[in-house]
This record gives structure tokens, C-alpha cells and sequence, in this order.
């Protein structure tokens, strides 16, 4: 049986469905930043999250950003 929010063993975030990694992203920081781009106002230039213990798994993330960019058509990128 496995415990919500789990993938494979491995913790995800429950509102962004992000796996949890050893070292990844800060997780407030990208929450933030997905809020500001899904609501239409992307910071201009590129995007940079501190590294931290317990952080989002940077692939997924960094996928995540660049299609959310695609669509609204601005050039960022993590």
C-alpha cells in the first residue's frame, strides 16, 4: 500500500506534484515563481532557485518552466 503524495517510494508535493529530492530547488521559491507565471506576470530575464536539502527534483521543474514559458510565450528559463 502506498502513502499519498508518493511515487515509487519517493515523496511528491501534493499541490504541484513535484518529487521531493535529497538536494533540489527550494520549494517556496518555485511555488512562488509557477503562481507569478501561471497568473500572467513572469519576471523578465532568466530564473535561478537556490539549492537546498529536501528540495524539488530540478529536472521536473526545470520542464515544467520552460513549457509554462512556451505557452505564454516569453523567453525565460530556470
Amino acid at each position: 500500500m502506498s502513502v499519498s503524495g508518493e511515487e515509487g517510494g519517493r515523496r511528491s508535493d501534493e499541490r504541484f506534484g513535484f518529487r521531493i529530492a535529497r538536494r533540489g530547488y527550494d520549494r517556496d521559491q518555485v511555488e512562488a515563481y509557477i503562481t507569478r507565471l501561471r497568473e500572467g506576470a513572469a519576471p523578465a530575464g532568466s530564473v535561478a532557485f537556490d539549492l537546498v536539502r529536501r528540495g524539488y527534483a530540478r529536472g521536473r521543474v526545470d520542464e515544467v518552466i520552460a513549457q509554462l514559458h512556451r505557452e505564454a510565450g516569453s523567453p525565460g528559463r530556470p
